[in-house]
């Protein structure tokens, strides 16, 4: 056996061994909130949408929802998005945000008019569950009782953190385990991706990054491993790479690339899902006093990497990188003081109480990956999910779009986002639309106007939950207008759960 093959079989033991580590006997477990949960949401409208979906596989569709303004005919595509879904199961309701199953939406946008389909995720592990009458395997934040056998990482996948059409494929993806392809005709699950027979079960993360010739890049983290796939524009495995992890057991949700580095934020949080109690902050704790290390490691040689340190900070969510002409490499993303939302706030959700303010805020971070040497400047607050010109990724890009919350000085009690804003990341100055203290917005995707150019030259794509229509609203906004709120909006007849992330497809 040559040595690659060995160290792709530690790699997936390892992944196999961190999936089991979540089926341990819970000594603390806690009791179902479902009840707790619906007395709650009925006095705040603005928790339906966390009350999820039912294991439903038609699912939900809808050919006419109500429009509003203009849908220009020269917009036309698919977009996805997915989310946690499946929150309640045999009286039983999932503890933290991030368990839920996955159930992917679809928008089709074509000749001025928008389709909606939504799917649950048909995993392995909503089938078992499925048949078991009850949560029945391990979950991220949810302490399982008496667990099902495991046979890899994919036994717990739920396909619920993102969504990617790349090289004809439609893919879900999630943090720790395999892409699952998906028919975009009627989002039917085709299962999980094999890249390659030796790299069955690999953890292919949510987050891959698109470059500006088509090559798609993304990670994945299993033990003391850090694994690295190189996907081409035609959907096929190029490369992938295995390199030691700087920081093993630590978590490593996002990343960014460059023309030639790949740039790894690694925040002070730690899974300890061993630890007696192994709900709420013990889960996931943060090394007090630790710093925000960031990896950078040569896209065509993982030896080749250096960890520079920043000030203490949790990080979700990078919004792109570039490299200057002196070799300084600029990383855009959302920084927080403490992993709150993560230990506490999604937690809250799932019993009917809205967490605080999250003061997570925009932040850019210089690194000189020759002289070691690293600082950060924070521009803004209160914002998540930046996202970027697809044409920029990689690349200087002068425009971040984030979620954001409600406008300093604001009136009302809604912490969660509410509104989309454009970030000019040279001047700092910040364009933004707030969609009301009833509203939750999500995701904003940059979709390029067609035959344009400009980094402006755009729409932003979002969902909102509106919450007195008790319905979720695509809208659309032009990327260098956005304080004058929809151009288009299109009214679903029903509400669809908070997602996570999204993608759009010209047709």
């Amino acid at each position: 056996m040559d040595r690659q093959r060995r160290t792709l079989l530690q790699a997936l033991a390892a992944t196999v061994g961190s999936a089991a580590t979540l089926a341990l006997p819970a000594a603390h477990a806690r009791p179902a909130r479902a009840a707790d949960f619906h007395r709650a949401v009925a006095a705040d409208p603005l928790l339906r949408p966390f009350a999820g979906v039912a294991d439903a596989p038609e699912g939900l569709a809808s050919d006419n929802p109500l429009l509003r303004g203009r849908w220009p005919a020269e917009l036309r595509g698919r977009l996805h998005r997915n989310g946690p879904a499946l929150y309640e199961r045999g009286g039983e309701r999932y503890h933290h945000w991030f368990d839920g199953d996955g159930m992917v939406q679809q928008f089709a946008i074509e000749g001025g008019r928008v389709r909606h389909r939504g799917r649950l995720v048909q995993t392995a592990k909503l089938r078992a569950e499925r048949a078991a009458g009850r949560f029945a395997l391990p979950a991220f934040g949810t302490t399982v009782e008496n667990p099902l056998p495991l046979s890899g990482a994919d036994s717990v996948n739920p396909a619920n953190t993102s969504v990617l059409e790349h090289g004809g494929r439609l893919l879900a993806l999630w943090e720790g385990g395999s892409a699952h392809e998906l028919d975009a005709a009627d989002l039917s699950t085709r299962g999980p991706v094999t890249w390659r027979d030796d790299l069955k079960g690999l953890p292919f993360s949510a987050h891959p990054k698109v470059g500006a010739d088509g090559t798609l890049w993304n990670i994945g983290t299993a033990g003391a491993h850090l694994v690295v796939w190189q996907i081409g524009a035609d959907g096929r495995l190029q490369r992938a790479q295995l390199g030691a992890h700087p920081y093993p057991h630590g978590m490593v949700h996002d990343f960014a690339i460059t023309d030639r580095w790949l740039v790894v934020p690694l925040p002070p949080v730690r899974f300890a899902f061993d630890n007696e109690a192994r709900e709420g902050p013990r889960r996931f704790p943060m090394d007090a006093g630790q710093p925000l290390r960031v990896l950078i490691a040569r896209k065509d040689d993982l030896a080749r990497q250096r960890v520079l340190e920043l000030p203490p900070q949790f990080v979700f969510h990078v919004g792109n990188a570039h490299e200057e002409r002196d070799g300084t490499v600029v990383l855009g993303y959302v920084g927080a003081p403490d992993n709150a939302f993560l230990d506490c706030g999604a937690v809250a959700l799932m019993r009917g109480e809205r967490p605080l303010p999250a003061p997570a805020g925009t932040c850019i971070a210089r690194l000189d990956p020759v002289r070691g040497t690293a600082r950060v400047q924070q521009l803004d607050d209160a914002v998540e999910f930046p996202r970027v010109h697809p044409a920029c990724v990689g690349r200087r890009a002068r425009w971040l779009v984030s979620a954001c919350g409600a406008p300093r000085g604001s009136a009302g009690t809604n912490a969660l986002l509410r509104g989309v804003q454009v970030l000019d990341t040279e001047t700092g100055r910040v364009q933004r639309f707030d969609y009301g203290e009833q509203a939750i917005a999500e995701e904003h995707i940059v979709v390029p106007r067609p035959g344009r150019s400009g980094e402006r030259d755009a729409w932003l794509l979002g969902t909102v939950y509106d919450a007195r229509r008790d319905a979720t609203v695509l809208n659309l906004l032009d990327l260098a207008r956005v304080e004058d709120g929809p151009l288009a909006q299109a009214v679903l007849p029903y509400r669809l759960p908070l997602g996570f992330h999204g993608h759009f497809r010209a047709t």
